[in-house]
């Protein structure tokens, strides 16, 4: 097991997430990253388990910039943190 291993979960608004193809589009994004252990989508959003010493929150948010979707962090899960996290 990977002791540098830091396991987090990650809440996404993404506004611009609004019809079946582009739910396929933001899952077929996030699931190949590495460091992503789980994507569920939720109504213009998206709910992530991923490890942290393998890729970021921000890291994922520019990920989905770059693709045309308004990703924004509205809550990290575990510690409650609101914020933006796209570029």
């Amino acid at each position: 097991m990977n002791t540098n291993s830091r396991r987090e979960e990650l809440d996404l608004a993404i506004a611009n997430m609004d019809t079946p193809e582009a739910e396929k589009a933001v899952q077929a994004l996030l699931e190949p990253l590495p460091g992503i252990h789980a994507v569920r989508l939720v109504a213009r959003g998206a709910w992530l388990d991923y490890d942290a010493a393998t890729i970021s929150s921000a890291q994922i948010c520019s990920v989905l910039q770059q693709a045309g979707f308004r990703a924004a962090m509205f809550q990290d899960s575990e510690t409650g943190r609101t914020g933006s996290s796209s570029v």
